[in-house]
């Protein structure tokens, strides 16, 4: 559905978050009147106007077209009444996608698609092509001038993948395993949300070369005439000593991002840069000199300063077991304390405790337990020789990592979200990060 699709229609925005007050302004720019309608609370955002409790009701029962905001779950009773009911849904998203596909490039992917969409942008930079770096990761869509040749590289969650009905030009796809399956309903209903971003011809599709089984899924999604990749096919290698791309390379040491999935996000990035410009030789080796100056971005294997001699590192983001196995892997040589647990969503936990129990021996990893995810964790545990603390509290966790144990590494990646003690993994990470600050040798 195009922007154009709306006028004169009865336009209903559900929700009033980051996405529905950008899409609200844009409608307004054009000339189309809409009305912001919230459920689930009678709060409204200062300065925003909106109908809530039953005027909410009767807005979505008028409406002609309702644009969802993506933290409206796709399992919400209210929203399986309207789309039975036969209620037209769109999104910012979709709306905004289908003026632009053809200058974008996407990343979607269970983990890993913030930091390589943000090397896209970086070296798209690099290479002195303007780009604008939007989407999930913070700046709507809508922040897209579209001007002097602008390529807008775009995070899309599966939130926002769930309503398409086009397809940017470049989609590049990390990963794929069980992540968000309250919103979604089931794994596979997440899957196929998340891939529903290919399908609907984009140009190209590139995903890892170490994940066939994601390749696997993707072949049976995209259709007849899209070009479909790997970086191998590019040229572009992931080694033990680092990265190459033709004639060019560059070593691990050179790089800031740490451990081997972040190769691999590293080539998926460059990937698509070149599916999207085909770049020459002196352009690989630009890209390549960029992604040495590329920064890690905020709790991702952030290392946080501190003085008792141990190395503290925030990957508040990790909030799937596999996240936390790829975080690990980065420490494969050095044993680690791992804060793990929160918010219990039913992940399985098998992929992380078949990593741990499989750990060299002087590598091992001691887990200390928080939350009721940690508790699940911990009886999963319990009949191996792994070596677990349960804490009440993520205080309480804290004090367990500096006083009782002795890894030389101390890694918050939790395998759950925050909430049953936070508002926000920030806040969580915010903690972990004023504790490790304040330690002294």
């Amino acid at each position: 559905m195009k922007f154009e699709d709306l006028d004169g229609k009865s336009v209903v925005i559900w929700g009033a978050g980051r996405e529905g007050r950008a899409v609200f302004a844009e409608l307004a720019q054009r000339g189309i009147s809409a009305t912001i309608a919230i459920t689930g609370t009678n709060e409204v955002p200062n300065g925003v106007t909106a109908v809530v409790g039953e005027a909410a009701d009767q807005a979505f029962a008028a409406a002609d077209v309702i644009v969802v905001s993506p933290g409206i779950p796709h399992t919400a009773p209210d929203y399986v009444r309207l789309k039975e009911a036969g209620v037209q849904f769109t999104s910012l998203m979709d709306l905004w996608l289908n003026e632009h596909h053809d200058h974008v490039i996407a990343v979607t992917g269970t983990k890993g698609k913030s930091t390589t969409a943000a090397i896209i942008a970086h070296v798209l930079d690099a290479l002195d092509i303007p780009a604008s770096l939007l989407g999930n990761l913070g700046t709507p869509v809508t922040e897209f001038s579209g001007q002097d040749g602008e390529i807008a590289v775009v995070e899309v969650s599966s939130y926002q993948a769930a309503n398409l009905t086009v397809s940017p030009w470049v989609v590049a796809v990390t990963s794929l395993y069980p992540e968000h399956l309250p919103w979604h309903g089931s794994y596979e209903r997440y899957a196929r949300d998340k891939l529903n971003l290919v399908a609907y011809h984009p140009e190209v599709v590139v995903s890892p070369d170490e994940d066939p089984e994601l390749a696997s899924r993707l072949e049976t999604v995209i259709s007849a005439g899209v070009r479909f990749s790997q970086p191998s096919d590019l040229d572009i290698v992931v080694t033990s000593r680092g990265l190459s791309w033709g004639m060019s390379e560059l070593a691990v040491s050179d790089i800031s991002l740490k451990g081997r999935h972040n190769l691999h996000n590293i080539a998926l990035a460059l990937a698509a840069v070149d599916s999207y410009l085909d770049v020459d030789a002196k352009q690989k080796a630009r890209a390549l000199e960029a992604v040495a100056s590329f920064a890690p971005l905020a709790h991702r294997l952030e290392i946080i300063p501190t003085r008792d001699g141990r190395t503290w590192v925030d990957d508040g983001l990790a909030t799937a077991p596999e996240a936390v196995v790829a975080a690990l892997e980065t420490f494969d040589k050095q044993k680690v304390t791992l804060i793990a647990g929160g918010e219990d969503r039913g992940l399985p936990f098998e992929p992380l405790i078949e990593y741990v129990l499989g750990r060299k021996k002087g590598t091992r990893v001691q887990i200390v337990a928080v939350g009721p995810a940690g508790s699940r964790l911990a009886t999963d545990l319990a009949n191996t020789k792994v070596d677990v603390d349960v804490c009440e509290n993520f205080a309480d966790a804290l004090e367990v990592v500096a006083n009782k144990t002795d890894a030389p590494i101390i890694l918050l990646s939790p395998g759950a979200p925050s909430f049953d003690e936070f508002t926000s993994f920030e806040e969580r990470s915010a903690a972990f990060r004023a504790y490790a600050e304040s330690r002294k040798a």
